[in-house]
């Protein structure tokens, strides 16, 4: 296949999915994933696309959120064992609170495959599906709304019109950045209403993000450091955090 065919055809599978993968792809187009990756470089220079790890994604006018799609790849062994470390907290009968990341998706996942009785209440139409499966044990509360098709969520002044009747014994959450002086931020604003509600609805909160969320705050900050109990990650962080860990309290638990 001719290189302009090639990149056409790519064109074409971003326009119709939104996001594509680099081993889809090769398969699709019968080539090596060297050449996919070179292709995705020459796109994206051109202005077409924007290139992740493991493939690429149309940029949204307005949205910097990666496509659920791509993020379920990332990271997948990091967000198994944080999920894990996650699980230890939950007890059979709570009412949890999960967002819409796939961090969140694989703590839901081991609720199920352990067959726990508790309550979700989530956003997330991933988590849903899952949950709703014959032989899940758990009490689905899916919070409605408007559907982003980019992050498989439901958010809006509904969602958290209807999160706002709950209280969660526990929250679990992840968002795009977290830093010492600005807290957590999102690319979202709606996305961040929600996981917002979360937190304040909720006894204990639990913050599960991987060594590359810890840096520049993402444009909308929607909560203070105040607003977590723990953060459970994969990596040692700096000094800063120590010191954050001395003035608040803040439990800070790593994974490995």
């Amino acid at each position: 296949m001719l290189k302009i065919d090639r990149q056409t055809a790519i064109e074409q599978e971003l326009a119709k999915n939104g996001s594509v993968l680099i081993p889809a792809l090769s398969q699709l187009l019968q080539c090596s994933e060297e050449t996919i990756r070179r292709d995705l470089r020459e796109l994206e220079a051109g202005g077409k696309l924007t290139r992740t790890h493991g493939g690429a994604y149309l940029m949204e006018k307005y949205d910097k959120s990666y496509p659920t799609k791509l993020r379920k790849i990332y990271f997948q062994d990091v967000k198994s064992q944080m999920a894990r470390c996650a699980f230890q907290y939950v007890k059979e009968n709570d009412v949890l609170m999960l967002d819409s990341s796939t961090t969140c998706l694989e703590l839901a996942r081991l609720l199920v495959e352990e067959k726990y009785n508790v309550t979700v209440i989530t956003n997330s139409l991933l988590i849903c599906e899952l949950c709703s499966e014959r032989l899940s044990n758990i009490n689905l509360v899916c919070l409605g709304g408007t559907f982003r098709r980019r992050t498989s969520s439901f958010t809006g002044y509904h969602t958290t019109d209807i999160l706002a009747g709950y209280h969660a014994d526990k929250a679990f959450i992840s968002c795009p950045k977290i830093t010492p002086e600005q807290g957590m931020s999102d690319n979202h604003l709606n996305e961040a209403k929600v996981r917002e509600g979360m937190l304040l609805h909720a006894q204990e909160r639990i913050l599960l993000m991987d060594h590359t969320k810890f840096g520049p705050s993402a444009n909308v900050i929607f909560g203070s450091l105040d607003l977590i109990d723990r953060i459970i990650t994969d990596q040692p962080l700096d000094g800063h955090w120590t010191a954050v860990q001395s003035r608040t309290g803040l439990q800070i638990e790593y994974c490995s």
